[in-house]
This record gives C-alpha cells, structure tokens and sequence, in this order.
C-alpha cells in the first residue's frame, strides 16, 4: 500500500524540517500543546511504516507532526522520495521548514555548548568539518532542495521560544482555517482548613462572603443545593465581586492564550469548601465567556465533613 493511501485517514500531517538549532523541538512541542500527536525524530526511512501503523487507531493519529533530522544525503533523498508520493495539492499534509541566520545558529551552539550534528563522529558523515561555521554552512546546503519544497517557512532568528509557538498557533489556524485548541479553565473549589490547593495558577479567597454555615437550615447542604446558592448569590456584596472578578478574568485570559498558556487552574477557597466556594466556582463556571475557553469545574472538598 502506497503513502498516498495510508495518509487518507490523517485530518492533518506536519512534517518539521529545518536547520539544527532553529527551534524544532520547541515547534514541535507547540504543535503537541495544541492537540497533536508529537513524534521526536523519527527516522525518515520509517515514515511509511508510521503511516501504515496509524490506520489501526486512526482517531489518535488524526493530527501528527513528525520532527525529522536530516544529516545525510541519503536521509534527503529518502524523504524527497516519501513525499513525492503523498497525495499532490492535498490539505492534509503540510512540510514547515525551521531556518535561522547563521549568526544566530552560531551564537545559539556557544551558550548551549551543544555540538552540531554535523560535527559528532558518531553520524559518520561523508564530509568532515572542523568548525561550526562550515557545519552549519554545509547543513544549509544539503537542506536547500527540501526548504524549497515546504509549505511554510519560519525564519526563527529574532523569535524567542514564546514567539515561535505562538507563530506555530498561527501556522495551525491558517491550515485549519479556525482557532487552534482552546484554553483549559478550570474552576476547582476548596476548603482552607483542608490546605489549598498546590496545583493552582490562580487562588481567590471567598471567606468575605456571607456564610450559610451559621443558618440552621442550610448547615447540612452545600453549595450544589439551590437554598446555600441563592444565599451565597442574592447577596449585594457577591453580586458586585462576580461582577469585578469575572472583568479581572477576561481581562487575564486573552493574554494567557498569548503567550501559550494552555491549562489555568483557578482554586476558590472558604473555610470548609462546602458551601460559599462552592456556589462562586460553579457561578463564575457558567458566567465565563466560553468562546476562547473550554471550562470546567470540580469540588474537592464538598463532601467531607
């Protein structure tokens, strides 16, 4: 079976190319944080074993990047050959070339004090090179053919890492012409006296709020109950502190999404975490604008005594 036949059931197929030291790893986990099944150099004359594979789950593999070192002629050739038989014109695979100023690269190899692959004896190239200079020079060249065949090029020389991924995020809404993955919020409810959360991005104090603890009737409830919820809610002081914490938080959240937050964990804490957490986690839950958001939200200590 050709590569053309096995990709039919791939949604969407990167193949990461490019310059050593121009940011694949840190691309290729960009794409991984967006919802894509990541591989870390996998050799070239495997990609059609990969492919074959994949069609046994598909559903897992339905958006892969494949992160390719290519040192050798050979690996070239092979991966000239790999593609030349995928599925011309087609949306469903895309090759995006990693480049870099050679100034950079230089600069980038001194602070890391990483040697080229060009220059590690165990990749037993044809070639020699005795400075990091004729490495990344000759790498330049041998990769030419391919950046002339990739879809997208990103020159990462002026990037940071949070640039790059945020220039991949970009990258991926322009293939699937739509948002990349959404923010994970989740809304976790607590009590202090059980210890908060450690796992939290952000944690709001509610123990300022009327207490239904100290009403006879409400004592035995929690916040999921309708009675400690129109107690906690009906209050002028909670209406105008949802009001200014849910202006903080879309505020907040746009420039979390920004700069690549993908998971915010937002922990409400009160004295026991039965009652006014509760209630304000599940309120601020279904008030958030969900349209750059996907959210949801637990109750840790609810049921506890």
């Amino acid at each position: 079976m050709s590569s053309s036949e096995d990709i039919q059931h791939i949604e969407s197929l990167v193949l990461l190319i490019g310059l050593s030291g121009a940011g694949k790893s840190t691309a290729n986990k960009a794409f991984s944080d967006e919802g894509y099944y990541s591989i870390d150099n996998l050799p070239i004359a495997l990609l059609p074993n990969f492919l074959a594979l994949s069609r046994r789950t598909p559903h897992r593999f339905e958006k892969t990047s494949v992160l390719l070192d290519i040192i050798s002629d050979e690996q070239r050739e092979n991966f000239i050959e790999f593609i030349e038989d995928l599925p011309k014109s087609s949306p469903s695979w895309q090759i995006i070339f990693l480049d870099t100023d050679s100034q950079t690269l230089q600069k980038r190899y001194s602070e890391t004090r990483r040697p080229h692959p060009a220059l590690s004896q165990s990749n037993n190239l044809v070639s020699p090179h005795s400075s990091i200079e004729e490495a990344i020079e000759w790498e330049r060249q041998l990769l030419h053919p391919l950046k002339e065949r990739a879809n997208v090029i990103i020159n990462s020389s002026q990037l940071t890492p949070h640039d790059l991924r945020r220039q991949i995020r970009s990258t991926i809404a322009s293939f699937h012409k739509k948002q990349g993955r959404k923010l994970e919020v989740h809304f976790q409810s607590f009590g202090f006296k059980y210890g908060a959360p450690t796992n939290c991005d952000l944690i709001i104090d509610v123990r300022f709020l009327p207490n239904p603890h100290f009403q006879d009737t409400l004592r035995p409830l929690t916040g999921k109950d309708a009675p400690v919820r129109e107690f906690v809610l009906n209050s002028p002081i909670t209406q105008e502190f949802l009001t200014r914490y849910l202006e903080l938080l879309e505020f907040l959240l746009p420039h979390y999404i920004h700069e690549g937050k993908a998971y915010l964990q937002i922990g409400i804490g009160c004295t026991g975490g039965k009652h006014r957490s509760v209630a304000i986690a599940r309120e601020l839950a279904s008030r958030l604008s969900q349209s750059e958001c996907n959210i949801r939200n637990t109750d840790r200590d609810c049921e506890k005594s």
